[in-house]
C-alpha cells in the first residue's frame, strides 16, 4: 500500500464526517498534521479579507472573472447565464462565493437583478433582494449583522451538505455529476488533454474529488505555476491542495496575472 494512501483516505473520511468534525477530538491530530491550507476555515474568506490585487470585482466584470472559477462556480455561472435563474441553494452557494472574492452588496444586487432577466423589478425586490442582503449581514438578527452575514462555503461544506436535486445547479461537479457531464464541463473550462481527463475520471471513481479539482487547476495553470516557481514568487506551501473555491479563484487570478502588476505577489 502506498504511503500516501492512508492520509488521503483519512481526508476523504474527514470530508464525509464534517458535521461531526468539531465534536471528535480524535481527528484533531490528523488536521493539525496536515497543512492549515488543507482544511481551510470558511471564515478566512470574507469581503474584507479576500481582496485580490489587481482584480476589478464588479457586477459588470463577473463574466470575465469566471475564467478563474473552479468547476462548481463555473457550472453555477454557466447555468445562470443559460437559464436566467438559479434555485435557492445555487443562489446561496454562488452569492457567498461572489461575496468571498470581494463583490460588495450593492454590486451583488446589481449582478443578480441583471442576471434574472426574465422577471420584473417588483418580483425581484419582493422575493430575492432581502435574501441577498441577509447573506451579507445587511439585515436579519443582531448576530447576523454583527458577523457580517454568512461565510463562503468550503469544499467540504459543498461536498457534504444539501446534495443537488433535479433542476438544481449547486454542489460539487466532481462528486455530483455523472462522468459524461463532468467531462463536458471540464472540457468547456479548457481541459482537452486525454491524460488529464482520464485522471479526473480515476479521481472521481476513487472519490478523491479534491484531487480531481486540483488536477484540473494544475493543468490549466501549468505554465504560470512553472513561472512562479522559477521566479521564486510561489513557495511550496502555496502549491498545496486547494480546498476552498475562493482560494481557487484567488490563486488562479494571481497566477494568470503574474507580472502585470508590479505590486502583485502570490499570497498563502
Amino acid at each position: 500500500m502506498p504511503v500516501c494512501s492512508r492520509p488521503e483516505r483519512q481526508l476523504e473520511l474527514t470530508a464525509r464526517a464534517l458535521p461531526r468534525l468539531d465534536e471528535d477530538d480524535r481527528l484533531t491530530p490528523i488536521l493539525n498534521h496536515l497543512s492549515k491550507n488543507f482544511i481551510t476555515p470558511d471564515a478566512s474568506y470574507t469581503s474584507s479579507t479576500a481582496a485580490v490585487p489587481g482584480a476589478e470585482i464588479s457586477a459588470a466584470n463577473i463574466d470575465n472573472l469566471s475564467q478563474h472559477f473552479p468547476a462548481c462556480m463555473s457550472h453555477l455561472h454557466r447555468s445562470l447565464r443559460r437559464d436566467g435563474h438559479l434555485k435557492h441553494f445555487g443562489r446561496l452557494q454562488y452569492s457567498l462565493f461572489l461575496k468571498g472574492i470581494g463583490l460588495n452588496l450593492e454590486e451583488c444586487l446589481v449582478f443578480w437583478r441583471k442576471s434574472f432577466n426574465n422577471m420584473t423589478d417588483d418580483k425581484f425586490n419582493k422575493e430575492y433582494r432581502y435574501n441577498i442582503r441577509h447573506v451579507y449581514g445587511d439585515v436579519g438578527g443582531d448576530s447576523n449583522r454583527r458577523g457580517g452575514g454568512y461565510s463562503p462555503f468550503s469544499c467540504q461544506k459543498i461536498l457534504t451538505e444539501h446534495p443537488p436535486g433535479p433542476g438544481e445547479a449547486h454542489g460539487c461537479p466532481y462528486r455530483h455529476f455523472n462522468l459524461e457531464n463532468l467531462s463536458a464541463l471540464v472540457q468547456a473550462m479548457g481541459v482537452n488533454d486525454r491524460s488529464v481527463l482520464q485522471g479526473v475520471k480515476e479521481d472521481k471513481d476513487k472519490q478523491k474529488f479534491h484531487m480531481a479539482c486540483n488536477r484540473v487547476f494544475e493543468h490549466l495553470h501549468k505554465q504560470e505555476i512553472r513561472k512562479a516557481k522559477d521566479e521564486g514568487v510561489m513557495t511550496q506551501s502555496q502549491l498545496e491542495t486547494i480546498v476552498h473555491p475562493n482560494e481557487y479563484f484567488k490563486r488562479s487570478f494571481l497566477l494568470k496575472n503574474l507580472g502585470k502588476e508590479t505590486d502583485m505577489r502570490m499570497e498563502g
